[in-house]
């Protein structure tokens, strides 16, 4: 990916705050600011330095032919670093003899003081959000991503309503959910899949064990793929070959307020306004208590990042920004729905990446 736009769009950034140093460690911004997308075994083995007229990418020999490969352009110096990162990083920023360094937030307090120690006398500066927001709207490129990695979430979704059967495990289900993913295109699942079958549906971050799928529950899965550094995120939840009427009634709530909150995403409307939407449909059903997280949130290459869209949200949509429409109904020891698309937000509306069937499946 041309990671020529990207530098131009941060040094914009940096001439606005009067910052000539700035450091990104973050794998993630280091990734974006790049267009490296090699596996990062350990908490961020890379470091990116730029300036107003140079930009430096700093690795270690594991890293350095993929990121020559990737990475080198007529913007970035790749350096092989031999030594500790901090130190190497150090070395480079005082060699350009600038008084101040800029170093996004968001790193812990420890590798804070490395860096202000390594870097002295040069004062570091806290940047905080400056990469991740500029990371909110989404090129051509990285849309195409995103959209090729919830193709691959689509089809998932499709195997496991064929695979389930009444009996198996939430661990079982999760774990043909991830093999579906990979063999279809995946390059690695997006997050830690969310399998919850029953009662443990009411929990939204589930863990999937050994509790066996049961006539008349629901199953609830999020799930996602990444392809090419860049993931999906959807959820569906399922019945197991019949259900109650009630349980059908909070299904049809959360379909519902799914809608709602989509046909209310557009540039210019506010987050918290387009989870208003989605809320008042739950509230008006009598389920208002029973929703208790955001609405959505940012997806790209990180699996939750900005915007957000939630009651608390401060965002402003913009054209460009992928983000999910994710309502649920969670009822403690009985029962949970949610109903998850990830959408792309545009001037006139949203459009729906999620393919799969938002009308209630039955399986089993």
């Amino acid at each position: 990916m041309d990671s020529s736009l990207r530098i131009k769009k941060i040094r914009e950034k940096m001439a606005a705050e009067g910052v000539k140093v700035f450091l990104i460690t973050h794998s993630s911004n280091v990734d974006y600011a790049t267009g490296f997308d090699g596996i990062h075994d350990e908490e961020d083995p890379h470091a990116v330095i730029i300036t107003p007229d140079k930009a430096f990418f700093l690795t270690d020999s594991r890293y350095i032919e993929v990121a020559t490969k990737q990475a080198a352009t007529s913007e970035y110096e790749v350096i092989c670093t031999t030594a500790v990162l901090a130190d190497e990083v150090a070395h480079n920023i005082k060699d350009l003899g600038e008084k101040a360094c800029a170093i996004e937030g968001g790193i812990s307090h420890r590798a804070f003081c490395a860096y202000e120690k390594k870097c002295s006398p040069v004062e570091l500066v806290v940047a905080d959000g400056w990469v991740e927001k500029i990371r909110y709207q989404k090129s051509d490129e990285e849309i195409e991503r995103i959209a090729a990695a919830q193709a691959v979430t689509d089809k998932a979704f499709a195997h496991i309503c064929s695979f389930i059967k009444e009996g198996m495990t939430e661990r079982e289900i999760a774990v043909e959910l991830e093999y579906a993913m990979k063999r279809l295109g995946a390059d690695r699942i997006a997050f830690e899949t969310i399998v919850a079958s029953g009662p443990n549906g009411s929990l939204p971050h589930c863990v999937p064990g050994d509790r066996k799928a049961c006539r008349g529950d629901f199953i609830t899965m999020d799930f996602g793929a990444e392809v090419a550094g860049y993931k999906s995120d959807m959820t569906r939840t399922v019945a197991v070959i019949e259900i109650s009427d009630e349980k059908k009634k909070i299904y049809d709530t959360v379909f519902a307020a799914n809608a709602a909150g989509s046909a209310a995403v557009q540039a210019g409307v506010s987050g918290k306004d387009v989870d208003s939407a989605a809320r008042q449909v739950i509230e008006d059903a009598g389920f208002g208590k029973f929703f208790g997280h955001g609405l959505g949130h940012g997806v790209g290459l990180d699996i939750h990042e900005g915007p957000n869209a939630s009651p608390r949200s401060v965002d402003v949509l913009k054209a460009g920004d992928i983000i999910t429409i994710e309502p649920g109904i969670y009822l403690a020891g009985d029962c949970g729905v949610r109903i998850e698309d990830l959408v792309e937000v545009r001037e006139g509306g949203a459009r729906i990446f999620t393919q799969s069937p938002h009308e209630l499946v039955f399986v089993g």
